[in-house]
């Protein structure tokens, strides 16, 4: 349960809108190469608009991210299926989570 519960939190910080709309119009536009997956069996499905640290970990992956200025759109391969499900997603969280763990701070002894 704890860990659905960050799992949800870190995709409300880092995952937020549907963007596939706006990336077919880029590509009509000729203003973003269309983009491909890695693995020629994988098609993506859905596109969303994804923080920059969430980004560069799913590029990490080497799932399919487009960058369109400061902009990171991420093609998600599966649909119809939670967020929260999807495994990808999972383990570049999984890294983000871990990357922003806090250091453990160490009280400071008081001089007089």
């Amino acid at each position: 349960m704890k860990s659905s519960i960050a799992v949800k939190h870190a995709i409300e910080k880092n995952v937020f809108h549907r963007c596939g709309h706006a990336v077919s119009r880029l590509v009509e536009s000729g203003l973003v190469p269309r983009p491909e997956m890695p693995s020629s069996e994988v098609e993506v499905h859905e596109w969303w608009l994804v923080s920059a640290q969430l980004a560069e970990a799913l590029r990490a992956r080497g799932v399919p991210v487009l960058p369109f200025y400061e902009l990171s759109m991420w093609g998600r391969s599966a649909t119809g299926s939670p967020l929260e499900d999807d495994a990808d997603l999972a383990a570049a969280l999984s890294g983000l989570r871990a990357a922003a763990r806090p250091l453990r701070r160490v009280p400071r002894s008081r001089s007089r």
